[in-house]
Parts: structure tokens; C-alpha cells; sequence
């Protein structure tokens, strides 16, 4: 492991050097991702630099590592005291001598020490997809590094250089990620602010073009169920429901992390990498360090994600609605078939009836009746009266139990 609080061990494993750089950069003849080929524990990477530009890069976890530690290393020496032993790195919370910081929020924090944790083999594992527990997506802030593991993006920032892990069939995410580095990184303060803006940008991005590709899906299916052109929308519609809620389980996980960022006042400051590493003294007292511009950051971002959860959380309310008018819709058609059966079957109990008369009528016994003229249809008279009756003293009573045996649907 690496080192833990203020102790430093040395550093092995390979350096990222610009050597390192020149022999292990990948690139494909045509300009494409060339395929993620996983040799000695090695992964494919996006490496950005400071100016914007990017290049593959075959890296281990081990690399990645030891490139931070060396970043942090260089920050500590800055910061040693006159005799060259090196100054503990933490952040002492002085609320009377905090600089004010009129476009920012306010936060109130006790005096205690806030320690600048370094980094380690299991925050470099967590952010590979293998090795992750939860899709819950997070951005951890150490010395001199950034992680972030946002599906579909993960990344280390560092305060010259940003190293995002490519998973395979991501050629749409590495366009959206060079134009956005591209684009942000002329008007950030900071690289690693950059970095992450364009990371931001990109997941927005990505979540907004999933939204325009299922919403019009779903309202389409709705369309057609509420016209009753076919009931095999049903099936339809659950994909595409599962899609929206896995959807809008990954923008709910994106606004919890974004919203706990903004509520975590040690995070805040430790994720200015270039300013820590030019003036190394501001780590003895980090609430110096006015957090306006990454919060305006975060803000915005939390915004974008809130509104992509809004449409999505509204189509789903929407399909949820479908789904009870057409099922009021099926209980009705349901209730007018169980009226016809009975109605049916009472008729039928009925003439049952004066079948056992007709019945007695037709029996080989002798009962002179058959002799009485007009008897015939006296009787037939009778028992179609009965029928009639009977129907109609039957369906009032249903009726006043509440039992509508009406025929029309």
C-alpha cells in the first residue's frame, strides 16, 4: 500500500515519464480506438495534457499509482520546514481568520484537523469495473488526484494531466470528451477544473442523449395504447420502462454525489491541485482557498442533471398513468364480459325451468290434459311469461345491489 498518514515509503514501479509516454502511446493508423488489449495487467487510457490534447495509452493501476504518489511527493518537499523534515499534511479549520467569501457559500465548520488523505491501490481499484461494488458513482479527492467513476466515465485528474479509463465500444464517449476538453479548457483557471467540467459535460451529455433517445420511444408506446391499436405495447412499454428506471437511477446517483460534493466543505478546497502544488503552504490551512469557482462548477452541472431527471421522472409518471387508464380500461372490458355471462346464464336458468313443465308434459303417462283445447298455449303462454318476469325481477333486484347487468360497453 501506499503511504499513510505522513509516512512516506518509497516509491516503486515504473514512472510515467515523457519516455514512458513516447513508447507506450497507441495509435491507430486511422485516427480510431485502436482494441483494448489487456496484457500484463495493463488498460487502455485516454491521456489528456494540460494543453487539451490527447493519447492512448496502455497503463497498469500500479502506474497510474505511482505517478500520483510522485506528484504528491513533490508538493510535501516544497512544504518541509527549515530543518527538511517534512510538515504534516492537514488542514486546520480557523473560522475566526477565515477570509471572507461574499459569492460563496458559507459553511460552518469546528476547529479540527482536516487531514489531505493520500492515495492508494484500492481507490485506483474501485475506479476499474471489475473490482467495483456499486454503480453508485462517486468522486474521491486525494493528494494531488481526483477520482472519479461516474459510469461511463472513469478518470484520475492530476493537476497537469488527466488519465480516463476506456472500456470497450466507447467511440462516441472519446468524441464527446476531446471536443469538451477542447472547449473548456481556454476559459478554466485550473486544469484539473477543466478536466473535470469536460467529464461533467460529458456524462450530461451522454444522459441527455439516452433521454431523447427513450422519451420519444415511450411517448410513442403510450400513444398507441391509449388508442387501443394493439395490447402487445405492453411489452414494449416495460422495456422501456426498465430503461427509464435504470436511467433515472443513474442521474439520481449523479445528483446525490454532486449534492454531497457541494455539502463537503474539506473536499471542496483539497480539489485545487494547481494551487496546492504552487504555493504548498496553503495545505497547513486549506479554508483560505476561496471554493467559488468549483462550486459554480458543480452547481451548474447539478442543474443540467436535475433537469434530465425531471424529464425522464415526468415520462415515467406518464407511463405509470397509462398503465392504470389502460388497465381501468381492461377491468371495464373485463366487468361488461362477466355482465353478458350472467345475464346468460340467467336466461338460461330460466327457460331451465319450464323445461321440467314440458318435460312432465312429455312423459308417456296418461293425464288427460292433451285433451283440453287450448292448453297448449296456455301453458307455452305461462312458461314464456315466467321467463320474462322472472328476467326482469332479477336484474332490478341486481340492480339495486349494485350490480349493473347492462349490455352496453
Amino acid at each position: 500500500m501506499g503511504p499513510r498518514h505522513g509516512k512516506e515509503l518509497p516509491v516503486k514501479g515504473p514512472v510515467l515519464s515523457a519516455e514512458f509516454h513516447s513508447t507506450h502511446t497507441i495509435l491507430h493508423t486511422d485516427g480510431l480506438l485502436p482494441p483494448t488489449i489487456n496484457t500484463l495487467g495493463k488498460c487502455m487510457t485516454l491521456r489528456f495534457d494540460i494543453h487539451g490534447n490527447s493519447a492512448y495509452e496502455e497503463v497498469t493501476r500500479n502506474d497510474i499509482l505511482t505517478t500520483i504518489r510522485i506528484a504528491a511527493t513533490s508538493v510535501a518537499c516544497e512544504a518541509n520546514d527549515p530543518d527538511g523534515t517534512r510538515a504534516p499534511v492537514h488542514v486546520m479549520s480557523t473560522s475566526p481568520q477565515r477570509r471572507s467569501k461574499p459569492h460563496s457559500r458559507i459553511r460552518q465548520v469546528g476547529d479540527t484537523a482536516v487531514e489531505i488523505p493520500t492515495v492508494h491501490m484500492r481507490d485506483i481499484r474501485k475506479l476499474d469495473k471489475m473490482f467495483s461494488t456499486s454503480n453508485e458513482p462517486s468522486i474521491t479527492v486525494r493528494q494531488q488526484a481526483i477520482l472519479v467513476n461516474c459510469d461511463p466515465v472513469r478518470a484520475v485528474i492530476m493537476r497537469d494531466c488527466c488519465f480516463v479509463f476506456l472500456p470497450d465500444g466507447t467511440d462516441s464517449l472519446i468524441a464527446h470528451l476531446k471536443s469538451n476538453f477542447k472547449l473548456h479548457i481556454a476559459d478554466a483557471s485550473a486544469f484539473e477544473f477543466a478536466a473535470l467540467e469536460a467529464i461533467l459535460a460529458t456524462i450530461c451529455c451522454i444522459f441527455s442523449t439516452q433521454c431523447k433517445q427513450v422519451i420519444p420511444l415511450g411517448r410513442s408506446a403510450l400513444e398507441k395504447m391509449t388508442k387501443d391499436e394493439s395490447m402487445s405495447e405492453l411489452e414494449s412499454l416495460r422495456s422501456i420502462k426498465n430503461s427509464m428506471s435504470v436511467l433515472e437511477s443513474q442521474l439520481g446517483g449523479m445528483r446525490r454525489l454532486l449534492m454531497t460534493l457541494l455539502e463537503n466543505e474539506a473536499d471542496l478546497h483539497m480539489m485545487y491541485l494547481t494551487k496546492l502544488c504552487e504555493d504548498p503552504k496553503l495545505a497547513q490551512d486549506l479554508f483560505y482557498i476561496d471554493t467559488e469557482d468549483v462550486e459554480s462548477i458543480l452547481e451548474l452541472y447539478l442543474q443540467e442533471i436535475f433537469s434530465s431527471q425531471t424529464r425522464v421522472a415526468l415520462m415515467a409518471q406518464n407511463i405509470v398513468n397509462t398503465e392504470s387508464i389502460v388497465m381501468l380500461k381492461l377491468d371495464s372490458k373485463r366487468n361488461f364480459l362477466l355482465s353478458v355471462d350472467l345475464s346468460l346464464t340467467l336466461l338460461g336458468t330460466l327457460i331451465a325451468m319450464p323445461t321440467f313443465i314440458v318435460g312432465a308434459f312429455g312423459m308417456n303417462l296418461n293425464s288427460h290434459i292433451q285433451d283440453t283445447e287450448y292448453v297448449f298455449w296456455v301453458v307455452f303462454a305461462l312458461c314464456g311469461l315466467f321467463i320474462l318476469v322472472g328476467y326482469v325481477v332479477v336484474v332490478k333486484y341486481l340492480k339495486q345491489q349494485g350490480i349493473n347487468m347492462s349490455w352496453t360497453y
